[in-house]
């Protein structure tokens, strides 16, 4: 498309007049991004057309489509690119980048979420660990830019709300200072996604279908593996062996803890080679699932608004920080009611196929259940939920009514949008 060739031209003649410094480039790029305004002169339904129609495009450089849904190069220069990246599905990992450059929003809006990670061990050039800390989360509109900066001094997610959102990408091809590209996985690993070692994958696979098959022997010669295997291919392994044993519906329904217990063992097993790095393990497992979790009801949530709490709930771990970005994109609405609002609502929706009673996750939500929610958003206690609705109820006797309050805290706490949203759930004593 000319408009992008001639972004292409101005970002290479004043990177040239730099001497092609990659540390010029992310500010370079962000200006002529700024300047350019796609936004004002480019439809992203046009650059489908001209895909459809051109009779040759520039090199596309993500054929596998492994960013983006899809990925579209538009200028291919011979040491940087644009894309537009169309996304539906919201969300992309905590990453750092082995380039640089800078994105702006062409259509829709994001959160963005910016990390810090501390480093304790690195044990190969592959993987690490250390602490992953949230540094701050905004959201970013139409128009908005924001440079990349290769390596972690720039390690952020994105969690995209409309469908579709599109953002241009304009990036180097390649930084070595900044690689390998990790992936940081709350709150402890940092591992290259892109690393494939033949020997390490066929091992996890196999370990996958023993436990697939229910071999009797699966976790004998599973655990052997972690025993025996680094600490990087152990837990590649552990990871899978988690989603299987713990995940399952079955175990959900009928409260079994066979599949807990069996992981513990393969754990022991871990331990006895790699030590106290397999205590960082299961807080990583954890949060993935619960993050696989809110994922799963993405397919329910099929509103802006319902997409944006979903994004909030995913990326923000503290309740005033929620309330804050809530109140930032409705204005003069009391951030705890809309938050409330929602909630009602998800408690109307059903998952199909499911044993849990509707996407949020509790039973019964009702009146009073919303009434104590807002209680605690608005940082209330156990008991100060209960005078509060005691005193709505002009109740003398208080007994009865904390047994329930304390019985639909229970029930929050067993929801894992609830706990995403109110962390303070798993301090409560009940």
């Amino acid at each position: 498309m000319q408009f992008f060739q001639k972004l292409g031209a101005l970002i290479e003649q004043r990177w040239r007049d730099k001497n092609y410094d990659e540390d010029a480039f992310p500010q370079i790029a962000a200006d002529a991004l700024a300047e350019a305004d796609a936004c004002a002169s480019v439809d992203p339904v046009e650059i489908l057309e001209w895909v459809h129609h051109a009779p040759s495009l520039p090199v596309q450089h993500d054929i596998e489509s492994r960013f983006g849904n899809p990925p579209v190069t538009l200028y291919s220069g011979p040491r940087f690119y644009i894309d537009a990246y169309y996304w539906l599905d919201g969300t992309t990992a905590v990453h750092q980048h082995a380039f640089s450059g800078a994105f702006q929003v062409l259509a829709g809006s994001s959160i963005h979420s910016r990390y810090d990670f501390s480093l304790d061990e690195r044990i190969n050039v592959n993987m690490a660990v250390g602490k992953a800390t949230l540094r701050s989360v905004e959201l970013l509109s139409t128009g908005q830019v924001r440079r990349i900066t290769p390596g972690a001094k720039f390690i952020h997610a994105l969690f995209h709300l409309e469908r579709p959102s599109v953002s241009l990408t304009v990036r180097t091809m390649h930084t070595p200072t900044g690689g390998p590209q990790f992936s940081y996985l709350k709150p402890f690993i940092a591992i290259d996604p892109f690393f494939k070692e033949q020997s390490a994958v066929r091992k996890v696979q196999t370990a996958v279908l023993l436990l697939k098959m229910k071999h009797p022997r699966a976790d004998e010669l599973i655990g052997e593996l972690v025993e025996s295997s680094d600490f990087h291919v152990a837990y590649l392994v552990m990871e899978s062996a988690f989603h299987h044993l713990t995940g399952g519906e079955l175990q959900k329904v009928f409260s079994l803890s066979s599949g807990s217990d069996r992981f513990q063992s393969l754990l022991e097993r871990a331990r006895l080679r790699h030590g106290e790095l397999v205590d960082r393990l299961p807080p990583v497992f954890e949060e993935l699932h619960r993050q696989s979790s809110l994922v799963s009801r993405r397919t329910y949530l099929t509103g802006s608004d319902e997409r944006f709490f979903l994004a909030l709930l995913l990326n923000v771990p503290e309740t005033a920080k929620v309330l804050d970005l809530v109140r930032q994109r409705f204005g003069q609405q009391d951030p705890a009611d809309t938050i409330c609002d929602w909630v009602t609502e998800l408690s109307k929706t059903r998952l199909l196929g499911s044993a849990e009673a509707n996407v949020l996750g509790v039973e019964d939500f009702d009146e009073d259940s919303a009434l104590a929610l807002r209680g605690l958003l608005s940082g209330l206690n156990v008991e100060q939920i209960v005078s509060g609705l005691a005193d709505k109820y002009n109740w003398e006797s208080r007994a009865q009514l904390e047994t329930d309050v304390r019985r639909m805290m229970q029930s929050f706490s067993s929801s894992v949008l609830l706990k995403s949203l109110l962390p303070q759930l798993g301090n409560l004593s009940l």
